[in-house]
């Protein structure tokens, strides 16, 4: 019903994470008002108004769950110089907005929230710092017909059918195909045949690197030694019909922008098919990686018609070796 005026980025990078940084870019710099909340520079922090520097999960008390375990994490280190946690931020925000009785006031108190309805205490987490076990629940079978499904209590599954469900009211009642269906994605091959002819791979982003997440740890030396530069897997018929070979650097462009990226050649790809490596294009590491963002070839106009979620993968590109620096 009305624009967004301000907005606050905690712990997360629009420009590194979203398609189309160029838009992006362009929103942030139309804002009355953009608060960074983080622990390192970001792309987007270059817009901020004001940067909060948050603090490491070592200088605050906290809990953690593992499955049927839960921990006291227990700080180390005081906030170093002008860092808060987020979660001291996110409370303080609350008070001068007048919420802040919604809030647990401090770390102490955070812990007996987030415990409530366990049976655990804080105080038996101070003395077991290894851990204490979550009460088991013994198995249960045929749930449904006791009711144990349901949020009402009656016997069934929970559908709105009280059926288990081979097809999906629920899409139905939203005006969506109740089953499965295949749809073929827009900008590919056999929908955009003509588009394919100048880009004929099938471009996919987003698969989980080993020395990073998303665009983090790029600042860390030994974790960038594993991967030093931003990649592109290509199969190996793919590459050597580009002349390509195993470390060269490319070019892959799309229908909305080029990206500098080096070769990996390898048979763990199917031909016809490349994966680019996500998390460049902010501040941190070397130039490759703070030039390297792969959102520059994806499409904000194209995303999943259901979640409204924007479309990484199945897009159409091309690679070709980089002979002179473009």
């Amino acid at each position: 019903p009305y624009p967004v005026r301000g907005l606050i980025v905690s712990g997360a990078s629009l420009l590194t994470a979203w398609p189309d940084p160029a838009l992006w870019r362009r929103t942030l710099a139309a804002l009355d008002l953009l608060v960074v909340v983080n622990r390192f520079p970001t792309a987007d922090a270059e817009y901020a108004d004001l940067i909060l520097p948050a603090a490491t999960p070592f200088e605050s008390d906290s809990y953690q769950f593992h499955d049927d375990w839960v921990q006291l994490r227990q700080q180390v280190i005081p906030p170093q110089g002008e860092a808060r946690s987020d979660y001291q931020i996110f409370t303080e925000l609350a008070d001068r907005l007048g919420y802040g009785d919604c809030w647990p006031r401090d770390d102490e108190a955070k812990i007996r929230r987030g415990l409530e309805g366990t049976d655990i205490t804080l105080e038996q987490l101070r003395e077991h710092p290894a851990g204490v076990p979550l009460p088991h629940t013994p198995m249960r079978y045929r749930k449904f017909e006791t009711g144990e499904l349901r949020p009402d209590g009656q016997p069934g599954f929970n559908t709105p059918t009280g059926k288990f469900e081979f097809t999906s009211e629920w899409l139905r009642g939203h005006g969506y195909e109740p089953l499965p269906v295949y749809t073929e994605p827009v900008e590919g091959p056999l929908a955009a045949a003509e588009l394919a002819k100048t880009y004929p791979l099938v471009f996919n982003s987003g698969a989980r690197m080993q020395s990073t997440f998303r665009s983090q740890h790029l600042n860390i030396d030994g974790l960038r030694r594993l991967q030093p530069l931003p990649l592109v897997w290509l199969h190996p018929q793919d590459a050597a019909a580009r002349g390509i070979t195993d470390g060269d650097e490319v070019l892959v462009s799309s229908p909305r922008g080029q990206i500098h990226f080096w070769a990996y050649v390898t048979e763990d790809i199917v031909p016809g098919v490349v994966e680019a490596n996500m998390g460049g294009g902010g501040p941190l590491g070397p130039v490759e990686w703070q030039e390297a963002n792969v959102n520059s070839l994806t499409d904000p106009a194209n995303r999943d018609p259901i979640s409204g979620f924007p479309v990484y993968k199945a897009l159409l590109c091309e690679v070709r070796r980089v002979v002179e620096k473009e």
